[in-house]
């Protein structure tokens, strides 16, 4: 009985609420303030990198709250094991040449 419970991996629920909660307050920020974030992204000089950032906040929170509501809802990526066996290269003998084809008249 040990065993198997050793085998299920506990599910991220916190993980899942905590990053959930915070994605939907990113959004609600946005949406609440569009005006504001609008007039200072359109600054320019410096204030060019707020969007970039915030795209990456964004990418950061979305992208974690979606990969532990796929863990919680037990959809995995399947792990492939690497390749054990080495393959041969072949040798080319370079001393002998290679036949050529022959040309050919077509008519």
């Amino acid at each position: 009985m040990a065993s198997d419970y050793s085998k299920l991996k506990k599910k991220p629920v916190g993980k899942l609420v905590i990053f959930g909660i915070c994605s939907a307050m990113l959004y609600g920020a946005v949406f609440s303030y569009q005006g504001l974030i609008t007039a200072y992204f359109t600054r320019g000089a410096l204030y060019a990198v707020l969007p970039i950032a915030t795209a990456f906040a964004f990418s950061y929170v979305h992208g974690h709250f979606a990969g532990y509501f796929w863990s919680v809802l037990g959809i995995e990526a399947t792990k492939k094991a690497l390749r054990t066996r080495v393959e041969e290269k072949r040798h080319i003998d370079r001393e002998r040449p290679q036949p050529q084809p022959r040309p050919r008249l077509r008519v």
